[in-house]
């Protein structure tokens, strides 16, 4: 392994590191996850990593921002709210809080990249990977289907190596189950193996006694709970605003995380001279005061059945048995053309 190391630094003294990016390359910890998601193939592990290096300089990800939470908030739900017990960023989204019936790869990868480029600089030492939590309530096919998934998941594959640690997927329906089932054959075998899909809520309780402290897991439960039946209420529509009454359910995040990443995001940015971590882009808009002030998106329920399955992803149980019956429009289906991916997430 030393050897291969060592190889594989040698053959990219010719790759100039990006400025501002020396957390990533030149990184021995890099190198090492490059290898590991190529099974230690010199040659492929040098062709990822030098196409990573450039895809990362072409979109200048170290002040990568999401346009589309800036001009709607909401847009997008999925934010950093806390740790698991081990240190690794929880990134948690809902699909019902969406300020949008419709995603598209370039925002979503372009918002993902946000937020884990952000999570990282989160991360004490000997962290490397983080734990999303995907809260399928809401879900509909414009919002996730299988080639927004599959576009999503192989930038995650070949640019963020060995970094997904653990999702843990909730609320999900035979229609989850469809997109799933559609997108998990593209997946390496490791990346799919990282996939939790957690059912009824007594196992979700479970599972977040596991991996969180009783902080994250209390709010976590709340979180869901208040975005499980629509209507929402304002404070879980508009996730992003400090809560008005003192003591209330705080959806920016559990509250060490909001103490410590939101509520002094404007000092460090102020006194510090590195890079720091952003929260999600409308916290720091409403801290600043400069919210975009948008006519508040139509329920996503009311979205047309002739665009999405209507069926919500968290009414009772489901029959396995009627996933293959489950049709998904071609416009959503994963391009004929498209490979297995080679490398683990």
């Amino acid at each position: 392994m030393e050897k291969c190391i060592e190889t594989l630094k040698e053959r990219m003294k010719d790759v100039a590191p990006i400025e501002g990016d020396g957390d990533f390359y030149p990184n021995d910890t890099t190198i090492v996850r490059y290898l590991k998601s190529r099974d230690w193939n010199i040659d492929e592990a040098e062709k990822l990593l030098r196409n990573t290096i450039e895809y990362r300089r072409r979109l200048n990800l170290i002040d990568i921002d999401c346009r589309w939470c800036h001009e709607r908030p909401g847009f997008h739900t999925m934010r950093q709210v806390g740790f698991d017990e081990s240190g690794r960023p929880v990134i948690y989204s809902n699909f019902r809080q969406a300020a949008t019936h419709r995603y598209s790869a370039e925002d979503s990868v372009t918002h993902v990249s946000y937020i884990i480029e952000n999570a990282k600089l989160t991360m004490k030492p000997g962290i490397s990977t983080w734990v999303f939590v995907v809260d399928c309530s809401g879900m509909t096919l414009p919002l996730c289907n299988p080639k927004l998934g599959y576009g999503v998941t192989q930038i995650l594959a070949d640019h963020y190596p060995e970094r997904l640690g653990m999702v843990i997927c909730l609320n999900h329906n035979a229609v989850f189950h469809a997109v799933w089932k559609a997108i998990k054959v593209f997946l390496h075998a490791n990346t799919a193996s990282k996939v939790k899909l957690v059912r009824p809520m007594s196992k979700v309780k479970e599972t977040f006694q596991e991996y969180f402290s009783d902080e994250l897991t209390n709010w976590l439960l709340e979180e869901i709970k208040l975005n499980k039946k629509p209507p929402l209420c304002d404070s879980q529509r508009q996730f992003w605003v400090r809560p008005e009454k003192e003591g209330s359910h705080d959806p920016r995040g559990c509250p060490s995380y909001v103490s410590e990443y939101v509520e002094k995001y404007l000092e460090k940015k102020e006194l510090s001279k590195q890079r720091i971590h952003k929260p999600f882009p409308p916290i720091i808009d409403s801290l600043l005061g400069k919210l975009c002030d948008v006519t508040p998106c139509s329920p996503i329920e009311d979205v047309s059945s002739s665009d999405v399955s209507r069926t919500s992803s968290d009414e009772g149980e489901f029959d396995m048995d009627k996933v293959d019956e489950i049709e998904i429009p071609d416009k959503f289906k994963i391009e004929s053309s498209a490979f297995k991916q080679s490398s683990v997430s």
